[in-house]
């Protein structure tokens, strides 16, 4: 009975080493037989298609270069515009505080100037 399950073991493995150069051998018709059936096309039919390729891709860079360009100026626009409201604001900050300051000035002006007088 050993001898029986040694041989199919060792008959197995022969298979399956036979087997796979058919396997191998049998893919490779396949597809070789896939192959010649392929309808190839023409070189005008290349060519026509190429050139349709080219003008869709030439159209799409196009439509895609001239958004670019119209966001790139509608951010600088509002980046200018931020910026004029921000020195405005500054600017008027800035006023503001001179005119804080020309308010406190005066205040002491007219303090020392009382007080000179009282004297």
């Amino acid at each position: 009975m050993a001898k029986d399950t040694e041989k199919k073991a060792a008959d197995k493995k022969s298979s399956k080493t036979a087997k796979k150069p058919n396997k191998i051998a049998s893919w490779f018709k396949g597809f070789w037989s896939e192959v010649k059936r392929i309808v190839w096309p023409d070189g005008k039919t290349v060519f026509r298609n190429t050139v349709i390729v080219i003008v869709v891709v030439a159209i799409a860079a196009a439509v895609i270069y001239l958004f670019d360009q119209g966001m790139s100026l509608g951010l600088k626009g509002i980046k200018s515009l931020a910026s004029e409201k921000t020195t405005a604001a500054e600017d008027s900050s800035d006023a503001q505080t001179s005119q804080e300051a020309l308010d406190e000035m005066t205040e002491e002006t007219t303090t020392e100037a009382q007080t000179k007088a009282a004297q």
